[in-house]
This record gives structure tokens, C-alpha cells and sequence, in this order.
């Protein structure tokens, strides 16, 4: 899972359907970041007679569907409606010491734009922008080049790059925030707004247009979460160094002061580049003075936080792409166990949670235990659909259990806080997955052994599908695909 020298591109396709939709008519190629197509793509079309499902977009083109959120829309079923799609599709070919791309023969291609090292959400398109998560091996801002979990945004006509959201990492690694495996994300976009989770475990709020038409919202501390997420905006604070300042954590702030003292004083040799090695390491985890090309954050709820009411302990990254329905938003909080892989750190910890969109204000959680059950962690992307002419909340435990929830929140008596109520769950694992024929458990990460769910649900017609499996670095492992009545 290791691909820090291949790098990711977005292909703009001139089509309405799952990447793009793009609106002009003109049927010329548009200038790219890369190069020019010479050949324009065949316009696309799209059947917008159907009723509008929730998180669908209409576009500015009169009534195409876009690709708002990951799955299309709440049902995270991946349909779309287009048609005259080209059947043929040429990238172009890039060049290795460049990293270039070289248009010139392709074909069916709109625009070409550099992502980072790796990728593994999707993009999302709406209101005339693609969105995309992905690492920071390629930075857009030349002054902030260490490793990040960035989102980018893209004009969809023209590739042309907009703003970035640039999430400082966590620091934990591998156990919480996997080195250069970036923002896993895939935003859900409504209005002038859209909801992502970030490498800290954070769910974002952000403006639309980035900082372009300035800094909007209650949330103000940009700068400083650049410089330090969510987490150490309290003690951020700005740091000079040959005449450039940033935005540095407490921990980082002193060190490079600590640093500084020392070269000043007169170091030498060795210990004056061990020195100036570590101050500049240091200081390049800071951010430099953020400008329009930032994301506008209008909302912070860190899933980490044991005071908002969460409290998670996220597993190698977290990855859930949220969920908007109505006023409210659900995601997965990721977590999970330890490094061990033995010991579950939060093991009363809700997998799943729904926040006011508007606020980001936390509103229920799921109580069904599935923390204590959790096998790796619990990433999948939740789902609402109708079951008998209801809605049904449906999702995909880290325990290998699909559940069906009321998307409404309600309080419980007997806990004192508002859940997520559980109206049935399906245990995705058949018994000759979780124990041998006399009795005893297999253990995790075994190919013959139980599995949790880390795909998403997806629900249609009543009916809901979801497909058991493990973490591709544990091995191989015996999966399912199972269809339950929502």
C-alpha cells in the first residue's frame, strides 16, 4: 500500500456522470494545468426526469446530476444516469523526470491535474468544483512541504487549481495517522458548503470558495490551525526565523526557541548543524501566513476529544466519508485498537455518530457496543435509504456487524445522552468465521477468521447490500457479500 512514487492524477472527462459534469457547450478543449487536448470530448447527457435524491446537486447546466458525495447520493449505491459517454479514453503519457503530462495524444480528456503521492478517496463534483483528498507529496504551496493530509479543489471546467484544506498530521504515525497516506475523505458537498473528515479525526465544515471571499463563519483560527490543528490551537503560537515567521504548536515553538538560544550561543561544528537540522525540521511543521488559496473552515468537531462527548482512538487513519441527511450529518469515527492490535484503548467509544450539520453540534451516537467487538476499526461510510416507507440509517461495523439504525436521534433513559436507535443488526461473518466447530474464537487477521466491514452499505429498493473483508496488509482473507432486508 506503499505508492510514494506514483503519483495520482484527476482526469476531467467533458461528460455529466460519476467524475465530472461539465457544463459548457462551446465543445473546445480548455487550457490545462499540463497542457491542452486536442481533442474535445463528445458532450454527455444526463436523464434529470427522476426526483431529486438527497445530496444531489443541480447543476448550473439546467438539471444535470452531479457527484456531490461519495456514492452519488445517500443510498451510496454509485449509479449514474449518463449517457453518450465516450467509450474510449487516452491520459496521456507522463514524462518521469517531470511528472509532467503529455497531452498530445490524448483523447476524451478536459484537463489534467497533479494530486499528491497517493489517493484513496474519490472525488466529488458539484456547483461547478471537484474535490479530491490526497497527500502533500506535491505541494501547492511551495512553503509548506512537509507531510499533510490535504484536500484540494479544482475548478471543474478547467482544472485550474482553487484552495487546498492543509491538515498538519498528528504525529502518532502509523498508529493513528499513517505517514503520506494523506486525507482519505471524500467530501459531501450541499449548497455553499461541504462536510469532510480530515487525517486527525476531525469533521470539518468548510466554506465553498475558500478563503477567496473571506474568512466566513465562526470559526476564526485559520492560521493557527495550520500551524497546529484543532487540538493545539490553544497553545499555537508564531515563531521568526531569518525573517520568516510561522505558525508553530507549543511543542514545536519551543523547541525551535530552545534551538535557537543554543546557535546564538556560540554552537559549533557537529553540534551547530545537529542544531540547525532540527530547528529547520521544526520549523517546517509550522505553517507559513495562510492567503486565498487556504480552506475557509467554518466548523471544527475533533472525534479525539473526550470532552465534546467522543473521545476516539482512530486506527492507522481515519477514512469515513460523511453522510448528510436533512440537518444532520453521520460518520464513522474510526475507531479502534492499538498497535498491539490486541488492546482496544476505547473500547465504550461509539463507531458511529451523528452531528448537527449546521453546527457541528453532537446529537446522538450509536450504544450497540460495537467498540468492544471491534476487530481493526471502524471506518465504512454510512447509508439512508427508505425501508416500508421509512427512513433507515444502515451501516457497517468494524465488528463484521451491518446495523440498521432511525436516522433520528432519541434520549435514552437509561444511559442519560441521545443515541442512535438500533433496529436490527446482521452479523456479516458466518459462524465458521468466528470459532472453530468446538467453540473456539479464530483469532483476527487469519484467512480463515472473522472480518470486519470496511466498504460501505449500500441500500436499494429495501434492500441492503454490504461485503465483509480485511486490511489488504494483513493478507488474504475469506470475504462475503451479504443482502439483508433493510
Amino acid at each position: 500500500m506503499k505508492l510514494n512514487f506514483i503519483y495520482s492524477f484527476i482526469i476531467g472527462l467533458g461528460t455529466i456522470g460519476a467524475l465530472s459534469s461539465c457544463q459548457d457547450k462551446g465543445g473546445s478543449a480548455a487550457d490545462s494545468e499540463a497542457g491542452t487536448s486536442p481533442e474535445a470530448p463528445a458532450e454527455a447527457s444526463e436523464d434529470s426526469s427522476s426526483s431529486a435524491e438527497p445530496n444531489v446537486a443541480a447543476s448550473a447546466g439546467g438539471g444535470a446530476r452531479e457527484w456531490p458525495t461519495w456514492g452519488r447520493d445517500g443510498s451510496r449505491n454509485m449509479v449514474g444516469n449518463a449517457t453518450n459517454l465516450p467509450v474510449e479514453v487516452n491520459p496521456g503519457e507522463m514524462d518521469d523526470e517531470t511528472e509532467e503530462i503529455d497531452l498530445s495524444g490524448a483523447k476524451n480528456i478536459r484537463w489534467v491535474a497533479k494530486l499528491g503521492s497517493q489517493s484513496y478517496g474519490t472525488t466529488s463534483v458539484a456547483f461547478g468544483k471537484v474535490f479530491a483528498g490526497t497527500n502533500n507529496e506535491s505541494p501547492r504551496d511551495k512553503r509548506n512541504v512537509v507531510d499533510r493530509g490535504n484536500l484540494m479543489c479544482f475548478d471543474e471546467k478547467t482544472g485550474e487549481f482553487l484552495w487546498q484544506l492543509v491538515s498538519p498530521k498528528l504525529g502518532a504515525r502509523k498508529v493513528s495517522d499513517w505517514e503520506y497516506v494523506g486525507l482519505c475523505s471524500s467530501p459531501a458537498v450541499e449548497e455553499d458548503r461541504l462536510w469532510v473528515v480530515t487525517n486527525r479525526g476531525e469533521v470539518v465544515c468548510l466554506d465553498m470558495n475558500g478563503l477567496a471571499d473571506g474568512n466566513d463563519g465562526p470559526f476564526q483560527d485559520e492560521q493557527k490551525y495550520y500551524g497546529a490543528g484543532l487540538s493545539g490551537i490553544a497553545k499555537a503560537r508564531d515563531v521568526t526565523v531569518d525573517g520568516e515567521t510561522r505558525t508553530l504548536s507549543d511543542a514545536n515553538a519551543t523547541l525551535v526557541e530552545s534551538l535557537t538560544k543554543q546557535i546564538e550561543g556560540g554552537l559549533e561544528g557537529d553540534a551547530l548543524k545537529g542544531a540547525i537540522g532540527r530547528r529547520k525540521g521544526a520549523f517546517a511543521e509550522g505553517a507559513p501566513k495562510i492567503d486565498e488559496t487556504y480552506a475557509d473552515i467554518l466548523w471544527v468537531f475533533d472525534m479525539r476529544d473526550a470532552d465534546n462527548g467522543v473521545g476516539a482512538f482512530p486506527h492507522n487513519v481515519s477514512s469515513c466519508s460523511p453522510l448528510i441527511h436533512g440537518d444532520i450529518l453521520y460518520t464513522s469515527t474510526s475507531n479502534g485498537v492499538d498497535w498491539s492490535h490486541t488492546n482496544i484503548p476505547g473500547e465504550f467509544i461509539p463507531g458511529l455518530i451523528a452531528l448537527d450539520k449546521n453546527t457541528g453540534k453532537l446529537l446522538g451516537e450509536e450504544i450497540s457496543g460495537v467498540s468492544e467487538r471491534v476487530l481493526h476499526a471502524s471506518w465504512s461510510s454510512p447509508a439512508v435509504g427508505k425501508a416500508k416507507g421509512e427512513d433507515v440509517l444502515v451501516w457497517g461495523g468494524g465488528d463484521g456487524f451491518a446495523y440498521g439504525f432511525d436516522p433520528v436521534p432519541v434520549m435514552d433513559e437509561d444511559e442519560g445522552i441521545p443515541i442512535l436507535k438500533e433496529r436490527w443488526r446482521y452479523d456479516g461473518n458466518p459462524v465458521h468465521f468466528r470459532q472453530k466447530p468446538d467453540g473456539t474464537p479464530i483469532k483476527y487477521a487469519t484467512f480463515k477468521g472473522p472480518n470486519d466491514i470496511i466498504g460501505t452499505t449500500v441500500i436499494h429498493e429495501g434492500l441492503v447490500y454490504f461485503a465483509i473483508g480485511q486490511d489488504p496488509e494483513h493478507g488474504d482473507g475469506v470475504g462475503m457479500l451479504s443482502c439483508v432486508d433493510a
